[in-house]
């Protein structure tokens, strides 16, 4: 498969972007890589971002073809990402959220292993915080630096990811299409952290990876997005139901691996909303996982964040 030859599909969602989305735009008119395209999916945004879109298109002379789809009604960032691959034409798909933007050699730099060897399911860039408008620690401001790495196999895929060596977000990721659809990889729809119960179905079926260090991407935090503009208690509720699809779906096997893995966060907002019923379907499924006799500090944390839950639980009930 040569270079040139390959077809890289672009999926952007767009929903109130309208202070980010020239920016987004633009970053893939500038793309040094030609053989693409970009297709954007209007969430029903109630702002002018896809007017901004449309003009910007109707101006734009380069080789990058560009289209635009429009939901019927307001779907969710899930549903905008399924529309796009759907009708996504790449051997590889690419997906960027309106917010954000990525180097202008981004595609060029993720296609080149590819070109080497177009067995690669996925390629995968280093990436940077940028804080828009909002207060972002040193340590946020860093993303994720990777390594330069071929990862053959799915065992060793899977080793690295549950060594925390690779990051959950679906965007700054090119995937084969192929790949997405044999395995019916979709993102489910209502609700929020869907990369990170994404990225877990993923790593059940990912077989050839390849990383870079070079920076592909730039994830900007700002005010009002869908991570920092939603209600707590909502965000809480969202987390409580991935992590009962995550437990409902652990791998034959790897079910302790998986656990382990996802037991610190699954505590942590356990215990941030207790009465979360979903929470409490999870837990007996994270208890029979790490069950095998090598997981007795993670069976006495859990055992504590379920007796805080029920103790928190019932106070609530009591002095409502």
């Amino acid at each position: 498969m040569k270079n040139k030859e390959i077809i890289v599909s672009i999926v952007v969602p767009v929903y109130g972007v309208t202070d980010y989305i020239e920016r987004c735009i633009s970053c893939v008119m500038h793309q040094t890589y030609e053989n693409i395209e970009c297709v954007i999916v209007d969430d029903v945004s109630p702002d002018d971002s896809i007017a901004k879109c449309e003009r910007m298109i109707t101006n734009y002379q380069g080789p990058i073809r560009f289209s635009i789809l429009h939901h019927e009604q307001n779907r969710g960032l899930s549903a905008a990402r399924n529309t796009g691959l759907q009708v996504a034409s790449g051997e590889y798909i690419y997906f960027l959220d309106s917010d954000d933007a990525i180097t202008f050699d981004c595609i060029e730099k993720l296609v080149n292993p590819v070109h080497n060897d177009p067995t690669i399911e996925m390629v995968m860039g280093s990436f940077e915080r940028r804080a828009d408008g909002v207060s972002v620690s040193f340590s946020q401001r860093r993303g994720v630096k990777l390594q330069r790495k071929d990862i053959p196999t799915l065992e060793e895929i899977r080793n690295s990811y549950y060594q925390d060596e690779l990051h959950a977000c679906a965007w700054n990721k090119l995937v084969r299409k192929d790949f997405l659809m044999r395995h019916q990889l979709f993102f489910e729809e209502g609700y929020l952290w869907e990369d990170l119960l994404w990225t877990f179905f993923v790593m059940k079926h990912l077989s050839h990876l390849y990383t870079i260090s070079d920076v592909t991407y730039y994830q900007y935090m700002r005010p009002q997005s869908i991570s920092t503009g939603t209600s707590k208690i909502e965000k809480r509720r969202h987390w409580g139901a991935v992590f009962e699809m995550i437990a409902n779906n652990f791998t034959p096997r790897e079910e302790s691996r998986e656990a382990k893995f996802y037991l610190p966060k699954f505590r942590r907002y356990w215990m941030k909303k207790p009465d979360e019923e979903s929470f409490h379907r999870a837990a007996p499924i994270f208890r029979k996982a790490l069950s095998d006799g090598n997981h007795q500090h993670e069976l006495r944390l859990l055992a504590i964040t379920s007796l805080w839950a029920k103790i928190a639980t019932s106070l609530k009930i009591l002095f409502s």
